[in-house]
């Protein structure tokens, strides 16, 4: 659905000339299949980044949502348009196995009719966008809204799945739908190319916005509720989803593990998941002589006062990471990061230099990682202020911004 009296191509081209549209609005609509209330995840911030970044660039942008957004209000201070309108989301994204009564559940919830479909095409109708842009795998419907009313079609996939006939389902679903598709990750591009995708695909990694003014160390645990931590502690930051695939669980028994070799140990855990695995992670805390010094935060709207009250931060995802939005964040911040080294993790953390880098599930390199940093401040220093260095110059804002409006405008006039 293009600009009345002008082809695609014509469209596009007058814009690529003009220097990526700046002279001239682009109307997109961005579809996100999450709406969350709280602790939105970083497919979220990243969504709502790109919608920040391009109205700033003067394109006219408007977002759907399935519900009440934390993130809308600040959207709607920028002059964005965030609708809401229910979905009804293929959520069997998962890299590790489902138990079958999960994934029959989900398959046969999904088969339901979708309340929101009529909702979606008319509102896309009505906003005429030249290009709508699906953020991730689930939002499946969505995608089939923007085909049936014309639109051209950009689809954002920050997920890895393993081979078998999901992956082949959600590749039929791209094959058809998606008429050029980004890659959060070479990571993610693997499996899309292994899918006869390849053609197709472009990788474009999250950028990330430069960090306020951090607080001190001290001050920020202090208005985290934790005035108790010392001065002097060395405090280890977990900060996401907690789910079983985030290895939470992992870096509890680490730092049980290392707290005989690094005085003052502190772990803070923040995030929000599933009352049964916060159980576990409880239990988890509850078996091991640190449980005085691990602490479990509630979700937390400001993620830089998080990254201000740890000297590392810890990301023990235990399946292929796409691209965690948390690792650019700490490195924007200059806090060196230990991780786990599935997915694309690698591809923002250079072990040795940027940070430290584990096989995933492997506890006692993590440990060992853990009393190394804690031991060397000079090199926590060394590698946060390389980190930073490597962000500003591979992950900015500015470079992911300009290859999003690159594809955008290649997809318009397609």
């Amino acid at each position: 659905m293009c600009e009345p009296g002008r082809t695609g191509g014509e469209w596009s081209q007058e814009r690529l000339d003009a220097g990526a549209g700046r002279d001239s609005a682009m109307r997109v609509a961005l579809l996100s299949h999450l709406a969350s209330p709280v602790a939105p995840t970083g497919a979220e911030h990243s969504l709502a980044l790109l919608a920040r970044g391009l109205a700033a660039r003067k394109h006219q942008v408007a977002v759907s949502v399935p519900g009440p957004w934390s993130l809308a209000p600040d959207l709607a201070r920028a002059g964005i348009e965030v609708v809401e309108i229910p979905c009804r989301c293929a959520w069997l994204v998962s890299y590790q196995r489902q138990p079958w009564s999960r994934q029959v559940a989900r398959a046969l919830r999904y088969a339901l009719p979708d309340p929101g479909r009529r909702m979606l095409e008319t509102w896309l109708e009505g906003f005429r966008p030249h290009v709508v842009h699906v953020n991730c795998l689930p939002h499946t419907r969505g995608a089939a809204a923007a085909h049936r009313v014309g639109c051209p079609l950009l689809w954002h996939v920050r997920e890895i799945l393993p081979p078998g006939s999901r992956r082949r389902w959600f590749a039929s679903r791209l094959r058809r739908r998606a008429d050029q598709v980004v890659a959060v990750s070479a990571a993610v591009a693997a499996w899309l190319a292994e899918e006869g995708l390849g053609d197709r695909v472009e990788v474009v990694h999250n950028g990330v916005d430069r960090p306020p003014v951090l607080l001190p160390a001290h001050p920020a645990r202090s208005s985290l509720g934790l005035h108790l931590i010392p001065e002097t502690a060395f405090v280890v930051g977990l900060y996401g989803q907690l789910l079983p695939h985030k290895g939470v669980v992992d870096m509890v028994r680490a730092v049980h593990t290392a707290d005989g070799e690094i005085p003052d140990l502190h772990l803070l855990i923040a995030g929000d998941g599933p009352r049964w695995y916060r159980r576990e992670i409880e239990a988890a805390v509850a078996d091991g002589p640190a449980e005085a010094r691990i602490h479990l935060l509630p979700p937390q709207g400001d993620v830089w006062s998080l990254l201000a009250a740890a000297d590392v931060v810890a990301v023990t995802t235990l399946t292929p990471d796409p691209l965690p939005r948390v690792i650019l964040e700490a490195m924007a911040a200059a806090r060196p990061v230990i991780a786990y080294s599935g997915g694309g993790v690698a591809e923002m953390v250079v072990d040795g230099t940027t940070g430290v880098l584990v096989a995933p599930g492997d506890i006692g390199a993590l440990a060992q990682g853990l009393v190394r940093l804690a031991r060397h401040p000079e090199l926590r220093k060394s590698l946060g202020s390389a980190g930073a260095e490597r962000v500003a110059c591979h992950f900015s804002i500015d470079q992911h911004l300009d290859r999003m409006e690159k594809v955008l405008i290649d997809v318009a006039g397609s």
